[in-house]
């Protein structure tokens, strides 16, 4: 398969297959570096994102308000998305991701410090600390995702776009799984802190390394300026016209109200109620991930050939089952906790198959041409309002006296309004359309 002569002429031919057999048989090999990328970023993720940061917070005698505050910082931070699509044209989408991406990894040396430090008796602007942290990262990183889905939708063949991202999906998931369950041998084997200082090291390494591999994918081409000027209209627009774009923004962040903050406050309870300890919490993380692994794998080749609104669909019904298991849990079913770790493997199946399939039709919301500014506004409004999702929750579930622990009432509620809104996703999705060439309109 060759390139497009436009983008030939900016990338270079080389970076493309030749016309060989085995390139025609595999038309994503000259991507592969685009897998890399999503195995070592995953592994940073995995530490600053996932069950290792819930565990530093709670270690250094973190309240639920904090932990909302570091789930909702990826969300938040998002408005940085359209600010960064104005410097895209000049900088292109290479160098600005690569920038990005070096500049957030500085940020992992404050909770790498906290660990090497090792308070017996955390002070209290330790946490602080570790959640501006979070934010100074989630800055960066945002300025950075302004380019990845545009440059990969404008240098993946469209044909197997659903592929591609599926098996990044998986491909991330799988070194989740063995990131996690080394984590959980590091907290069973070592004093916390120290367990830390090598996860924190580990992360800082799978930067370095996600970067080397952005710069082996090729650059795609700038796409049109974006203007400051031009950002609040063109928002204002999407946001408010009928049309695809607003009708996905409204369901996507209708699925988020509770589902944002749902796995962060869970393994905050199992480790602040239930007293479970690190190294368990750990191996259920990684089921998770492995329930991701199996969801995307089975799913890369159909994500090309059947409606999104069905994955979707799919996925939230999942969800609602998964609420339904924490709601008794929660109201006193102790005996259910025997199924906690099959339960993640479940989370892990429903997150696999929402984000491979949100990460395909993503593209789909604008023309190329104006679909870096599409894809911004778009991370940028959604992410707001899921942010905010997790600061309130993490608001209202606390106990009260600032002591950490979870309100096991309201957490209740929690599980039930979160039922409530997967059935209105799952009857709303009937309406999404069908915008790719060549799935039918009913599939």
């Amino acid at each position: 398969m060759s390139p497009p002569p436009a983008l030939a002429s900016r990338v270079g031919v080389a970076c493309y297959p030749t016309g060989t057999l085995d390139d025609e048989r595999n038309p994503l090999r000259p991507f592969r570096a685009g897998y890399w990328f999503g195995g070592f970023n995953g592994l940073t993720w995995m530490m600053t994102f996932g069950t290792p940061m819930v565990l530093l917070l709670e270690q250094l005698d973190a309240t639920t308000l904090q932990v909302g505050l570091v789930t909702s910082a990826i969300f938040v931070l998002y408005p940085v998305l359209v600010l960064a699509t104005a410097t895209l044209a000049r900088l292109g989408f290479r160098r600005q991701m690569v920038t990005a991406w070096v500049l957030r990894a500085f940020f992992l040396v404050v909770p790498l410090g906290i660990a090497i430090h090792a308070p017996e008796e955390p002070a209290a602007w330790m946490a602080d600390a570790v959640v501006a942290a979070v934010f100074g990262f989630c800055f960066f990183r945002a300025f950075g995702v302004a380019c990845h889905i545009p440059w990969l939708a404008s240098i993946l063949p469209d044909p197997v776009r659903g592929r591609f991202f599926a098996t990044e999906h998986a491909v991330t998931s799988a070194v989740g799984v063995v990131a996690l369950l080394g984590c959980a041998a590091l907290f069973a084997l070592l004093p916390a802190y120290t367990a830390f200082r090598v996860v924190y090291s580990v992360a800082l390494f799978g930067s370095a390394m996600a970067v080397a591999s952005l710069l082996r994918l090729p650059d795609g081409p700038r796409p049109d300026p974006s203007p400051l000027r031009e950002m609040l209209p063109e928002t204002r627009r999407l946001c408010l016209e009928p049309g695809l774009f607003r009708q996905y923004l409204f369901l996507t962040v209708l699925s988020s109200v509770v589902g944002s903050s749902f796995v962060a406050f869970a393994i905050y309870y199992l480790k602040t109620e239930q007293g479970l300890p690190s190294s368990r919490i750990l191996t259920f993380t990684a089921a998770q991930f492995g329930g991701s692994i199996l969801a995307t794998w089975i799913m890369r080749r159909s994500l090309d050939r059947v409606a999104i609104r069905r994955f979707l669909q799919i996925g939230s019904f999942v969800f609602a089952l998964l609420f339904a298991y924490w709601l008794g849990i929660v109201s006193g079913e102790s005996d259910w906790l025997a199924a906690v770790l099959p339960s993640f493997f479940v989370v892990g199946l429903a997150l696999g198959v929402n984000g491979a399939a949100h990460t395909t039709f993503l593209p789909e919301l604008a023309a190329p041409a104006r679909r870096p500014i599409a894809v911004a506004v778009f991370g940028a409004v959604a992410g707001v309002l899921q942010g905010v999702g997790p600061i309130l929750w993490g608001a209202v579930l606390r106990t009260g006296g600032g002591a950490p622990g979870v309100d096991e009432t309201r957490f209740a509620l929690f599980f039930g309004l979160g039922i409530v809104l997967c059935g209105l996703h799952i009857f709303l999705l009937r309406g999404l359309p069908e915008t790719r060439s060549g799935i039918p309109a009913a599939a």
